[in-house]
């Protein structure tokens, strides 16, 4: 795939919500700590454009060829996809939710 350095993450809007979700519910017990996932969380997705292959391929996503990838940090599972222009964010859930199939 060469160089990705040139793409741009793009988020899904529902991926964006879920993840505000979860960082609010933190907060709920722990502003401090919803503070410090965020980062964790936003320092990775970053990053991603100067190595989009270094995670995993996605097994919950369906007729997946390889594009969709995921990590998780902090019980938070992050699905993005690699495409020729940008890296989009398609799937943000916390650990705690039923692994499903997409």
């Amino acid at each position: 795939m060469g160089s990705k350095v040139n793409l741009v993450i793009h988020w899904d809007e529902k991926a964006f919500e879920d993840f505000i979700n979860i960082i609010d519910h933190i907060s709920q017990n722990s502003p401090a700590n919803a503070l410090s996932v965020r980062r964790r969380i936003m320092r990775i997705i970053k990053a991603l454009p100067l190595n989009p292959m270094i995670f995993r391929v996605d097994e919950l996503k369906m007729d997946n060829e390889g594009e969709f990838r995921v990590f998780s940090k902090d019980n938070i599972r992050v699905s993005y996809k690699i495409e020729s222009k940008r890296i989009l964010i398609a799937r943000i859930r916390h650990s705690s939710q039923e692994p499903i199939v997409y």
